[in-house]
């Protein structure tokens, strides 16, 4: 080996040492402490500390004999809220200490480990910690347990001069800091990787011959780049967001506090270290303004540097002198794919673009034999690997090139092996730069307990979910089944040795990475349809090819053509034959949301494949003479697509003018806007909207106000109206009729809130609310329209009515007699409604679901910082339609970061309503009302 060559080799062995010795070297820890009473103050009074994780790092506490004989019997301390204690969801699994009958009894995590008698003179101390918990009496310790118990506050009925004394570390592993050795071996790793790259790039032993790296002319403009540019830009606008943009920039936001990316709403605020680099990036964009067309606009300028990769780089590689139409191709599947899958926060894109960059990479240092080419594509391997476990898919490349990697390492065997480390272990730095190795086995510890964790077994979850027509969709399966149309169409010309116009052996090593891709998503643990994202650069490239092939005339008889034809409408029909799915309130007013896209009432799966038939038939009949090659099928059916998805979603720009659209809102957000928030108002008093009766009892059989339930156990008043009358039917009562109500004018306007009837029953009853526009009497023909309501089954629920142009209302209800059934309504009531700005101003941090975090972009997540969950005020959760998906942020199964916070406050809705939109809830907002002041973190 030449000097230069010694000299790689020990720059590339220091970098791999360095970046190693950074990964173990230690981080600077920025522990948490809680003392209770807290700062010298002596008051007894009760706290809340809702930590996260539930269970603390350390606990201390102390009393005396005289702190329990203070109390006689009841609670001297507990680390829960209490049974008696109204809240909304109790963790238990705390520390108890009672004092009962003149003893002492200790409870951890709900198991009883200790009684004994009180004393006249002793010193009690209870230590936790990892290892469990340990009971000690005057220094002896006298009981043991392996549970730690849960914190989420101090609550005490103890007098005010006792000597409890608590204190409290939270476990804080992950809020750290790069040390001041990690700096050194940081900087070392840095200038040693790139003085190895300096030197293999003017290394002449290991240089390849000098070839362009962009083809001239690459920077000028074409129509095809018109398409993609058009198309992203157009959906920055008017597009629906990813499934997890809310889920990202709530993480994004809170690592303002915590000081490091964080998985926020499950998993204990686990960090997504190893896999979070790219979210540094997006956080400055995060910092510098929160409007959702900004958030949006580095995925889609990462998406134009990926569309000229495709076309200026990676199609030239496998198509000889791709034609316009080849062009167009390309440019129609990737924004087919990117539209969906790529503009947003998810880590799809980057691996997209990743991927193609090693491939390129890859191909070049086959090609041209060259070193440096392939130690970047590594480099730029292990940076993707770092994105999301999906970015294994960087791999793929060298496994399809083994061939052509084979012979460069026989050629440049002793210097490529370290070369390969360092360019490998580089990465590193970026993966564990503020987490230490064992926070970050502790965190996959963490996920793959709580999971979930699917196996290989478990793969076909992911396509029976691509496949659904409710959680696929027409926008999910298009791309994915042109891509496997694609493939298959290019595996028989290859196989046949008819793939015209073709680079055989670069196709066949795309080919082949997408084949990997689906092999290498049968091994990640989630099983998610987004992922498909992560192979759009590659599914374009192979679309194109299959155009360029058939354009060049691979498909030589009219039968060969025909079934060409017959193939590509039906995979378009099957595609077609599935509503556009939406992410949460993206797919208001946003036609075929619901059903499959139409013509004149037509199904458009229907017309695409009898219209595909008939030109086959034609075909055989030798139309195929006349016609042009059906290659210009694929464009038009891909750029068709984009064209379909970006007209719905712009249609709510019409149909939804006077209310919330994701349109409109992002088109506001261009000059300042809070998103749904712009058109969503508070109802803070629910009593203020009573409607009051007009004179007379009611009519019917059995009507009473507040009467009595079967078994004397009503149901709470709906929204604390406890005041207010309610009639329930039950007992000897077989229906009854409320008064008329009469409303004023102007209670059916557009913009007003609706009317709202509390009801709540169970049994065989029904209700019926009755409108009339007559003004007067109680007889039938009074009776303009009739709405049937469903009844909450044991809860109450609120039925959201519009009056349109009544000028009165009463509700009528019926017991069948079929069983013990009972029924109860609320008094009607015309809601006095405030924005939601008003209520809750948009600088107090909230609560908020991951599902709707991006939908408000105004508002700031409650910290989960130093061991704790902020206790906020309000929580700002999903409608009732779509609740159910965010059970996680509130199970302590889950590591829910708001789960504490429901141990320690009673949750109070308080009514939403759209504006203009008046009969939907999609954002729910609640008040907490926590039973304690929280306990203040002492300085740090």
């Amino acid at each position: 080996m030449t000097f230069r060559t010694w000299l790689i080799t020990i720059c590339a062995l220091l970098a791999t040492v360095s970046a190693g010795l950074f990964v173990l070297a230690p981080v600077d820890a920025q522990p948490s402490r809680y003392e209770w009473p807290h700062a010298g103050v002596t008051d007894g009074v009760s706290r809340v500390l809702p930590l996260l994780p539930y269970e603390p790092h350390r606990l201390d506490v102390t009393f005396g004999c005289s702190d329990a004989n203070t109390i006689s019997d009841g609670l001297l301390l507990s680390t829960t809220s209490t049974r008696e204690t109204p809240v909304g969801n109790r963790m238990g699994a705390g520390l108890a200490v009672h004092v009962e009958s003149g003893a002492v009894t200790v409870d951890v995590g709900g198991q009883r480990v200790l009684t004994s008698d009180v004393g006249r003179d002793c010193e009690w101390s209870i230590s936790s910690g990892p290892h469990g918990t340990v009971v000690s009496l005057d220094g002896d310790p006298v009981a043991r347990t392996g549970t730690t118990p849960v914190v989420s506050g101090m609550f005490t009925e103890a007098a005010s001069q006792t000597d409890l004394r608590v204190t409290v570390v939270p476990d804080t592993r992950f809020e750290s800091t790069p040390g001041p050795i990690r700096g050194v071996l940081a900087a070392v790793a840095l200038v040693s990787a790139a003085a190895m790259f300096v030197l293999l790039a003017r290394n002449r032993s290991t240089r390849a011959r000098r070839v362009r790296l962009l083809p001239q002319g690459w920077w000028r403009p074409r129509w095809p780049d018109a398409v993609v540019a058009g198309a992203l830009a157009g959906w920055l606008v008017v597009g629906a967001p990813t499934v997890d943009d809310g889920y990202i920039v709530t993480m994004l936001k809170a690592e303002g506090d915590s000081g490091f990316i964080g998985n926020y709403f499950r998993w204990f605020n686990a960090p997504e270290a190893p896999f979070s680099w790219f979210y540094e990036l997006y956080r400055g964009f995060a910092d510098a303004s929160d409007a959702v067309w900004w958030l949006r606009l580095p995925s889609v300028l990462l998406g134009l540097l990926g569309w000229l990769l495709v076309d200026r780089l990676l199609l030239p590689r496998l198509a000889r002198r791709p034609g316009a139409l080849v062009r167009f191709g390309a440019a129609g599947a990737f924004a087919l794919w990117y539209v969906q899958f790529g503009v947003g926060l998810r880590p799809e894109p980057w691996v997209m673009i990743g991927t193609v960059v090693v491939f390129l990479l890859v191909e070049r240092a086959v090609a041209l034999r060259s070193l440096t080419a392939l130690a970047v594509a590594v480099l730029a391997a292990g940076l993707t690997v770092a994105v999301t476990p999906t970015g294994v898919l960087a791999l793929a490349p060298f496994v399809a090139a083994s061939g052509g990697l084979w012979r460069l390492l026989r050629r440049h065997g002793p210097v490529l092996v370290p070369v390969a480390l360092g360019a490998c272990a580089t990465p590193l730095l970026v993966m564990f730069a503020d987490q230490s190795l064992a926070a970050v086995a502790y965190s996959t510890e963490v996920r793959t307990a709580i999971g979930p964790a699917f196996g290989v077994s478990d793969e076909p979850m992911r396509y029976a979910d691509l496949l659904s027509p409710v959680q696929g969709g027409l926008n999910r399966r298009m791309p994915l089944v042109l891509l496997w149309l694609s493939m298959l169409v290019l595996a028989l010309l290859l196989l046949t040795r008819r793939a015209a116009g073709l680079a055989r052996r670069p196709t066949l090593r795309a080919l082949l990475v997408a084949l990997l891709f689906f092999v290498a998503l049968a091994f990640t643990p989630t099983k998610y349809t987004h992922h498909f994202g992560a192979i759009g650069g590659i599914a374009a490239v192979l679309f194109a090819a299959v155009v360029h092939t058939v354009r060049s005339g691979a498909l030589r008889r009219p039968v060969e053509r025909s079934l060409f034809v017959v193939a590509v409408a039906a995979t378009a029909a099957y595609a077609l034959n599935a509503p556009l799915r939406w992410w949460f309130v993206a797919d208001l007013g946003v036609p075929w949301s619901r059903e499959q896209p139409d013509v004149g009432g037509i199904d458009l799966a229907g017309v695409v494949l009898v219209g595909g038939l008939a030109l086959a038939v034609a075909g055989l009949l030798g139309a195929w003479r006349r016609l042009p090659s059906p290659a210009w099928l694929l464009p038009a059916l891909a750029v068709g697509t984009v064209v379909l998805e970006l007209v719905s979603m712009a249609y709510p720009l019409h149909s939804r003018a006077g209310t919330y659209s994701v349109a409109r809102s992002t088109l506001a957000s261009f000059s300042g806007s809070c998103g749904i928030e712009d058109w969503l108002d508070v109802e803070p008093d629910v009593r203020a909207g009573l409607l009051p009766a007009e004179q007379g009892e009611g009519s019917g059989h059995g009507f009473k106000r507040n009467a009595g339930y079967p078994g004397d156990t009503p149901p709470p008043a709906p929204y604390g109206t406890d005041d207010a009358p309610v009639w329930g039917s039950g007992g000897d009562a077989a229906s009854w009729t409320s008064p008329w109500f009469p409303l004023p004018a102007g209670a059916g306007a557009p913009g007003s809130p609706p009317l709202v009837v509390p009801v709540v029953g169970r049994g065989a009853v029904s209700a019926t609310v009755q409108f009339s526009r007559d003004g007067g009497g109680d007889g039938g023909d009074t009776v303009s329209r009739e709405v049937r309501l469903r009844v909450g089954e044991g809860t109450w629920r609120e039925a959201r009515l519009d009056p349109r142009d009544a000028e009165r209302v009463r509700v009528v209800a019926v017991d069948r007699r079929e069983g013990d059934g009972w029924l109860a309504v609320g008094l009607p009531r015309l809601p006095k409604v405030v924005p939601v700005t008003e209520y809750v101003p948009a600088s107090r941090p909230v609560a908020l679901d991951w599902v709707n975090a991006f939908f408000l972009p105004c508002r700031q997540p409650a910290a989960v910082a130093h061991g704790v969950t902020q206790p906020v005020t309000h929580l700002f959760a999903t409608g009732p339609d779509s609740r159910w998906l965010t059970g996680m942020s509130y199970a302590p199964e889950s590591g829910g970061p708001y789960a504490p916070l429901l141990d320690v406050a009673e949750l109070v809705a308080v009514p939403t309503y759209l504006r203009g939109d008046k009969l939907r809830e999609p954002i729910s907002v609640f008040r907490f009302d926590y039973v304690a002041p929280p306990l203040e973190s002492l300085p740090r």
